[in-house]
């Protein structure tokens, strides 16, 4: 069989319809709830810590100490817009961080943060069992969105449960999205004025800097960080695994549900950056001009480039950009690693992740195989007969949806397991709980519905959700044997803890699977006859 190049995210030219499809599917962690929870403000201790850019005031949330709203980098505006984050100037005040900073800008849409936003949003938020100078394993959560939408502040990533768990310190972020952190420069004009690239991910690495420098004090271990996120956020997990500027900023990394094609290509980056300067009414040769654009006016620009994108193209979001310097390779390459490449990984998918893409509201994904027609037109006959033959009941919807779920989700993250398991640990899960009303909806195990059980976030409003869905007893069994899985991995490096090995390793002889449901077991290679007919379709 001839070998394809059919990439989910559309990195070559042959496959971009599949592009579509791999951008709507980065929205679920905001669908339900996205209003930010701000400061508890029940309790009136605080505490201060010293930082290297000056001392910041944080609150107790129960026995939790809080930091939020500390700021890792300079107001990225004005003449700082477009240019990598800058280092913060040292202070001798007391910074107040017991709320929330700002969210980064973006697009309206039912699904973005309701959280106040600005340019000046780059700040990130810290949970702690104590600021006591003990070395604890740090999880460092980067959030997903498609890279335009979201903040470190949504209540699903509240980090406290999971802090007080596993004794860890928990931190979330907040990053430029949309044209603000992704916009490709690539010619003299922009290069003169000292435009930079990928600046989304460029912000994320500050913050890792900034906790390298500064977790310490907040009693976290800054040699023992492990990168987590979910969505565009696992993709950012992925993406900084291949960024060399990130080597040694974390020494694990989880990426949930994170497609590691997810990355533009120089020639369609410019595409899309030249689109959007023409409806600004900006000249490519008068790039100065774009740092006088109001803000709202970029994201209103942006708006109208992803209606565009939909309506013309098979792309709907921005993304990191192979720019030559922060990302100088393909995610899925492997090459010879150096010494500071040996990162543990543990990856996984839900079940059923296209569901809710497919559902008639939304609209985001083919619901059946007439639909499903024109993601196969550039894959030889030979292939996609292949592919739609291991999969029981196709053409009907159920078929559909697992083909789109393998397709953008399961197979490629397999294939970067099966890249990283040639020299660094790898763990490999798939969260396949549901439930009755879950079922009876047609949603199943959707993606980013494994997020509250990551963080523990089982109460409140959250809670009521989940409680409708489910049994106490069985929230708070999934919920710990999740947590657990992710705490130890933070601290040893592999989700079994000391003294046991139920999680394997993932290698290409076993391929095994910790399949987290009901009744949570490790498998050897689940569905190995839909990943097999993937075989002669490569990814890389």
């Amino acid at each position: 069989m001839r070998k394809q190049y059919f990439r989910a995210s559309l990195v070559t030219k042959k496959m971009k319809t599949h592009y579509s499809l791999l951008a709507a599917f980065f929205f679920l962690s905001f669908i339900i709830f996205s209003q930010p929870a701000f400061a508890d403000n029940s309790d009136s201790s605080h505490l201060v810590v010293q930082t290297k850019q000056g001392k910041v005031r944080g609150t107790l949330d129960q026995n939790i100490s809080v930091w939020r709203g500390i700021r890792y980098a300079k107001a990225p505006a004005g003449d700082l817009r477009f240019r990598a984050p800058q280092p913060v100037d040292s202070s001798t005040d007391v910074k107040e961080t017991t709320a929330y900073g700002f969210d980064a800008p973006q697009i309206k849409n039912r699904l973005a943060s309701d959280g106040p936003s600005a340019e000046d949003c780059l700040f990130l938020n810290i949970w702690s069992p104590a600021a006591d100078g003990k070395k604890r394993p740090v999880m460092f959560w980067i959030h997903g969105g498609g890279f335009v939408i979201g903040s470190g502040s949504n209540p699903l990533y509240d980090g406290k449960n999971l802090a007080n768990k596993g004794d860890v310190v928990v931190v979330t972020i907040n990053y430029r999205l949309g044209p603000l952190g992704f916009l490709y420069f690539k010619d003299a004009e922009a290069n003169k004025l000292g435009f930079e690239n990928n600046l989304g991910i460029r912000d994320q690495i500050a913050a890792l800097q900034w906790v390298k420098e500064n977790i310490a004090a907040f009693g976290g271990d800054p040699e023992q960080v492990t990168i987590f996120g979910e969505s565009a956020g696992g993709t950012s997990v992925e993406t900084l695994l291949a960024a060399h500027a990130a080597k040694g900023l974390f020494k694990g990394a989880i990426a949930e549900s994170g497609p590691p094609a997810l990355v533009w290509n120089p020639e369609v980056a410019n595409t899309f950056t030249q689109k959007f300067f023409s409806i600004l009414g900006i000249h490519p040769d008068s790039l100065q001009a774009l740092k006088k654009v109001p803000v709202d006016t970029m994201i209103e620009a942006a708006e109208t480039l992803l209606r565009y994108m939909v309506a013309n193209t098979n792309y709907k979001v921005f993304t990191p950009t192979i720019d030559g310097d922060v990302l100088t390779t393909d995610i899925f390459k492997c090459m010879k690693p150096d010494p500071e490449s040996n990162v543990a990984l543990m990856l996984g998918t839900n079940m059923n992740e296209s569901t809710m893409f497919a559902s008639r509201k939304l609209k985001m994904a083919p619901r059946n195989s007439k639909e499903l027609e024109k993601y196969f037109d550039d894959v030889a006959k030979d292939s996609k007969g292949n592919v739609t033959s291991a999969y029981a009941g196709y053409p009907k919807k159920k078929a559909v949806l697992d083909i789109l779920t393998d397709a953008v989700f399961r197979i490629p993250n397999i294939r970067l397991a099966e890249c990283r398991s040639q020299f660094a640990p790898v763990y490999m899960y798939r969260f396949e709980w549901s439930s009755f009303l879950l079922n009876a909806s047609g949603l199943k195990s959707f993606h980013g519905l494994e997020i509250p059980f990551v963080f523990g976030n089982s109460g409140g409003r959250i809670g009521k959700i989940l409680k409708l869905i489910a049994t106490k007893k069985l929230i708070a069994r999934l919920s710990g044997e999740m947590q657990q899985s992710w705490i130890n991995f933070a601290r040893y490096g592999n989700p079994n803890g000391i003294g046991t090995e139920t999680w394997k390793r993932y290698n290409t002889t076993e391929r095994a699977t910790m399949i987290f449901n009901k009744e949570s077991k490790l498998a050897q290679d689940p569905d190995a006859k839909q990943r097999a007919a993937w075989d002669g379709v490569s990814y890389y």
